[in-house]
C-alpha cells in the first residue's frame, strides 16, 4: 500500500484528510515541519501533501529539505497562500504540484494517484 505524508498546522484538517486516504493509502500526519521532517526521515513516504504557511520551519524551508534528502518523492504544496509568486517558488524547488486551499477531496484523490504513480519504478 503507498504510503501518504499528510503535513499541516491545522488539526481538523489534518483529520479530514486522514480519514478520507484511509483505506487507499497508509497515511502519517505532521503539525509541523520539524514533525515532518522526523516522519518523512523515518517511513519514506510515496506522496507528501504540504502547507506553505506553518509556524517554525515553513513548508518552504521543508520542501527544500525533503528535495535534498530524497528528490523521487512527490511533494504537494497546498495551501491558503494563493499568491503567484509563492507556487512558483514552491514549483521552482521541486514541488510536484500547487494545490489551493480549500480543495476538492476528488481533486486530491487524483493529485495522489497522478503523484504515486511518479514513484512508480522510481524507488528501490
Amino acid at each position: 500500500m503507498k504510503r501518504l505524508l499528510l503535513v499541516d498546522d491545522e488539526p481538523e484538517l489534518l483529520r479530514i484528510l486522514r480519514e478520507h486516504f484511509e483505506g487507499q493509502y497508509e497515511v502519517d500526519t505532521a503539525s509541523s515541519g520539524a514533525a515532518a521532517i522526523e516522519r518523512f526521515v523515518r517511513q519514506r513516504p510515496d506522496v507528501v501533501f504540504l502547507d506553505v504557511n506553518m509556524p517554525g520551519i515553513s513548508g518552504l524551508e521543508v520542501l527544500k529539505l525533503f528535495k535534498q534528502s530524497d528528490d523521487r518523492i512527490p511533494i504537494v504544496v497546498v495551501t491558503a497562500n494563493t499568491e503567484i509568486p509563492v507556487a512558483e517558488e514552491c514549483l521552482k524547488h521541486g514541488a510536484f504540484s500547487y494545490v489551493p486551499k480549500p480543495f476538492n477531496l476528488t481533486y486530491m484523490d487524483h493529485m495522489a494517484a497522478v503523484a504515486s504513480e511518479q514513484t512508480r519504478g522510481r524507488r528501490p
